[in-house]
């Protein structure tokens, strides 16, 4: 990287959309200037993905490491079993490609709708799996180190991405099923997440089921159905014929004790290589990648 453009001021002013003034006043750590704590954490955020020099009060500092230290942040919800069973398969694969590269990894579950985020220092990096808005500014708004999220929907430039191509899924559901069918998942945590789905399906077609709204399945029965996850799949097909079913499932061969059902591979191999892959590039400070991916 010996040829790489430094960046400058004005480029940290423009990405973060401020005046070269406020950038200035925030790098130079000058008191008594009125900049929002949101303003400030954004210039800091923008200077450490561009790689520019910030105070070193703002960095998140530890002991002397050998290796990049990485934090996997993600919560667990009650309701959704199956999509918690795909999160703890996602952080599997993700802590197993991080080890073979002697990176540290730390798995750091946050409560749901917490009040306030204490971060952990000495982090290099961090991969987060669908949060809640909400939850996810209290903890980005913390660090200044690359953040990547993982099946969540964030409007900020800052953010790597990645995210389930339901584009293609539903594509591929509509010809194998023709287009009178229904999407069954359980909801995500991310509410922009959500809403990406809600855009791809119309949205009397699709169910998302948590807690109470299991009490939905009879409904199904005699419905044609693409449904998200193989353990989900099981459940329904105890109120429906099977044959009616598609399922995503990341399982490359066909369903454990549903053999005769069609598979939509949902690739999580590949989501966490992309994953690796993007967040060696942020440590490393490259920038030839782009900012949001779908698998």
């Amino acid at each position: 990287m010996e040829n790489e453009k430094k960046a400058t001021v004005r480029d940290i002013a423009k990405k973060a959309g401020v005046s070269v003034a406020t950038v200035s006043y925030v790098l130079n750590d000058k008191e008594g200037t009125k900049i929002s704590d949101a303003t400030r954490k954004k210039v800091l955020q923008v200077a450490n993905l561009l790689n520019y020099k910030i105070p070193e009060k703002y960095k998140n500092t530890g002991t002397e490491k050998s290796t990049y230290s990485l934090g996997i942040i993600y919560s667990l919800l009650p309701d959704t079993p199956v999509r918690n069973e795909e999160i703890l398969h996602l952080i599997n694969l993700l802590a197993e490609r991080f080890e073979r590269l002697k990176f540290s990894c730390m798995l750091l579950p946050l409560e749901p709708n917490t009040d306030k985020y204490e971060p952990v220092q000495g982090l290099d990096g961090i991969i987060a799996i669908d949060l809640h808005e909400e939850d996810f500014k209290k903890m980005s708004g913390s660090y200044f180190i690359p953040v990547l999220c993982l099946d969540m929907m964030i409007n900020d430039f800052l953010f790597y991405q990645i995210h389930t191509d339901f584009e293609k899924i539903t594509h591929k559901a509509g010809k194998m099923l023709g287009e009178d069918y229904y999407l069954v998942t359980e909801g995500y945590c991310n509410e922009g997440y959500n809403k990406y789905i809600s855009s791809v399906v119309p949205e009397d077609k699709i169910i998302m089921l948590n807690g109470a709204k299991y009490n939905r399945l009879p409904e199904l029965k005699d419905k044609k159905l693409l449904v998200y996850g193989y353990q989900l799949a099981m459940i329904i097909s105890h109120f429906t014929n099977s044959q009616s079913m598609i399922v995503v499932s990341d399982y490359d061969e066909p369903v454990p004790y549903m053999n005769n059902l069609s598979v939509i591979h949902n690739d999580l191999e590949k989501k966490a290589n992309l994953a690796m892959n993007i967040m060696m590039n942020a440590l490393e400070k490259k920038f030839d990648v782009k900012h949001e991916y779908k698998i």
